[in-house]
């Protein structure tokens, strides 16, 4: 074992007091004790909670309590909490007795905080010790490797490390960093970590040293939060925690809002941010009564931060908050205290724009004046100014800010964005096409630091294939309606020997190749096109008469041609990984298992809470791929959390739902096939094998459809 100093962990303090550690142990726990207010507070409190909770009464609960709360929550009602004015709070501070009772209840005889894998690597799980640190801490790491990493002489801890200030996650979730863990010899490996001084929230993944063999604890990652003295998490660590789990998994995120407002009710973010999330999942009946529990928190938040000096977050947390109740006037109110705290804050910028309408011209002049301010020369500032030249339709002035913007650029789709601008203007042109030179670069060339903890370097590779086709394509079509066929040509042709099956691109070159004569070559895209299962039927014809002297046989030959070129482009023999175990439930209530709905079938498993997401065109997405595998061998299964109820008998009537939807109960399989709220499309072959995790419901109707081909051809 590697000998770490630590404070003694709340077991710890709990023997201590109970004389049950040995006389060595005792007496080096006592030392600390005495030498660290810290622990000695800590001490204190478990001494004092042990007297209190002597002379406590166990109220019994009203007989009934149980049988409400079970219908309340089927009817997706849930209180606000707390009901009390809020009061300002320390950054850390002692709880009062009844919460401390609560979280000793809850920590008390833990050293550490374990989290279990439950899919992926099978029962793994990762220790982190002491279970809630404080920011600056060092922390011992200790991890029981499931099947897949078992054996390995180290392995390697990822981490993602997120301070309070760190924004919306784009390409990666935080600040890099990484550990070693070595073997114990009981079993687990072992390393330990400085979390720095500003440390928030922490997302972690363990593989082998080459990232070929990964545990990213199912999708979820493993995770740890900054705390206050007192155990309590801290504010930033809660909100951290969201930031990075709002586009992962909506029911945590949703959890995260609500640990927020119940642990510092006079923060305005959390209860802005519980809305927006309750205004998508609650029932409509329930609507009214909701937001009147939230408008009189909301007038609670406003007599404290009256009297006080919010900061601008501060202030910028009450006008969201006053948006999402629809108070126009409150917007209005706070919206001016923020606009003179901080005229350049991206909210207070993005009132003003909204507020300005059609009115480009003071729209431009409001950008320019923060712009002629040299600390307002921020990337924010320019995103701003690139959008109002865009929906201006300004094209000189949209070159203007490209050019101001692209040095400032902090993520790869905006920077693209702005040199596609620049390609389009033949004054900067060559500016545009050298930053995609040098987008294309940094793909290519992706370090261990910028690779994402929940993939391999193989899947990052791959990842940079797409990037790199989807950045040729799109300067290929730049410079095609630029009036540059041959340079478009030459990018396409690039994107294409990538080697992956792109329809759009298919249809692009096909353009471009017709524009500078060269029919023959722009036939075997129209040969691509016709092979493409999902590429629409009437699109296709439509290109028949762009080759008139393409016989009928010649047709059938080159679509065959393109179906072989498709299947080796679409299909990686490789992946092919194991089903989990699991049972669904038939909206009759009848429990089956999961390969009994397969039957041997190739199925698309659509993993989605309908009550997330119900937008129009995703509705029309499914119906349309419900038509396309129609009579054939292939299905969709709908798999939802959502329990079976009318209102889901009702949407689907609705929108005209035919495919079956089976009820996942307690989401224990779309836990183990890594679903976490956010729409998923697992393909499994007839074998029960997973074969792709698709990024469209399309790219995955396309992917059983070359999988049944590839299977007739074999046959």
């Amino acid at each position: 074992m590697i000998a770490i100093k630590r404070h003694p962990s709340w077991r710890e303090l709990n023997r201590l007091a109970d004389d049950e550690l040995d006389a060595d142990a005792r007496g080096a726990a006592l030392k600390h004790v005495a030498a660290c207010p810290r622990c000695s507070a800590n001490m204190s409190l478990l001494n004092d909670l042990r007297e209190a909770g002597r002379g406590m009464r166990h109220p019994s609960p009203p007989k009934d309590l149980l049988d409400d709360i079970l219908r309340d929550r089927a009817r997706g009602l849930r209180t606000i909490l707390p009901a009390v004015p809020p009061s300002p709070r320390p950054a850390r501070r002692l709880l009062p007795a009844a919460a401390a009772v609560a979280v000793i209840a809850s920590v008390a005889g833990l050293a550490t905080l374990t989290l279990t894998s439950e899919a992926g690597a099978g029962a793994s799980e990762l220790t982190v010790d002491p279970a809630l640190p404080l920011p600056g801490e060092r922390i011992r790491l200790a991890y029981r490797p499931g099947v897949e990493l078992r054996g390995e002489t180290e392995l390697r801890l990822r981490l993602r490390l997120r301070g309070p200030d760190s924004e919306p996650p784009r390409q990666t979730l935080g600040a890099y960093d990484e550990v070693i863990l070595r073997p114990d010899g009981d079993g687990l490996y072992v390393g330990s970590f400085q979390l720095p001084p500003d440390f928030a929230y922490a997302v972690m993944a363990v593989e082998d040293l080459s990232g070929a063999r990964l545990d990213d604890r199912g999708g979820r990652l493993w995770s740890v939060r900054a705390h206050a003295d007192d155990g309590t998490p801290l504010p930033d660590a809660i909100r951290q925690e969201f930031l990075v789990l709002q586009n992962r998994s909506w029911p945590e995120a949703r959890d995260a809002l609500h640990e927020m407002t119940l642990l510092y009710p006079e923060m305005a973010e959390g209860w802005s941010m519980q809305l927006t999330y309750e205004d998508h999942t609650r029932p409509p009946a329930e609507e009214a009564v909701n937001r009147a529990g939230h408008r009189e928190h909301f007038r609670q938040l406003e007599r404290q931060l009256e009297q006080g000096n919010p900061s601008a977050d501060e202030v910028a947390a009450m006008v969201r908050y006053a948006g999402a109740l629809e108070d126009q006037a409150a917007v209005e109110h706070w919206l001016g205290r923020l606009e003179a705290l901080a005229p350049a804050h991206r909210l207070a910028m993005n009132y003003r724009m909204v507020g300005l309408g059609s009115d480009q011209v003071e729209a431009t002049q409001y950008i320019e004046s923060l712009w002629s301010v040299e600390e307002y020369r921020t990337e924010t500032v320019c995103r701003a100014g690139f959008r109002a030249a865009e929906v201006a339709n300004d094209a000189d002035l949209a070159r203007e800010w490209a050019t101001r913007c692209l040095p400032l650029a902090d993520d790869r789709d905006f920077g693209l964005r702005l040199a596609l601008v620049l390609v389009a203007h033949e004054e900067t042109r060559e500016r545009g096409i050298r930053a995609i030179r040098m987008l294309l670069d940094h793909v290519s060339e992706q370090t261990a630091e910028e690779r994402p903890l929940h993939q391999t370097p193989e899947e990052v590779r791959r990842e940079s294939r797409v990037l790199r086709v989807t950045m040729r394509e799109s300067l290929g079509r730049r410079l095609l309606d630029s009036g540059e066929p041959v340079s478009a040509v030459l990018e396409l042709d690039a994107a294409d020997k990538l080697e992956l099956w792109r329809p759009d691109l298919y249809r692009l070159r096909l353009e471009a190749l017709l524009s500078i004569g060269d029919v023959s070559e722009a036939r075997s895209d129209f040969h691509r096109l016709d092979a493409d299962p999902v590429y629409p039927r009437e699109s296709v014809d439509s290109l028949v008469r762009l080759f008139p002297s393409m016989t009928p046989v010649e047709r059938e030959e080159g679509r065959r041609q393109a179906e072989d070129e498709m299947i080796e482009r679409v299909l990686d023999p490789e992946v092919r990984r194991g089903l989990p175990p699991g049972r669904l439930t038939t909206p009759a209530g009848q429990s089956l298992a999961l390969e009994t709905l397969l039957s041997g079938r190739p199925t698309i498993l659509l993993l989605w809470d309908r009550r997330a997401l119900e937008e129009p065109d995703d509705i029309a997405q499914v119906l349309r791929a419900t038509d396309l595998l129609a009579g054939g061998p292939g299905q969709i299964l709908w798999v939802t959390p959502e329990p079976a109820s009318e209102s889901l008998q009702s949407f689907r009537r609705r929108y005209g739902l035919e495919l079956p939807v089976y009820q996942d109960p307690g989401s224990e399989l779309a836990a183990a096939l890594g679903y976490w709220g956010v729409r998923t499309y697992i393909v499994i072959d007839g074998t029960g094998r997973i074969r792709t995790h698709a990024h469209s419901l399309m790219e995955a109707v396309r992917h059983l459809e070359v999988l049944l081909l590839g299977s007739r051809d074999s046959a």
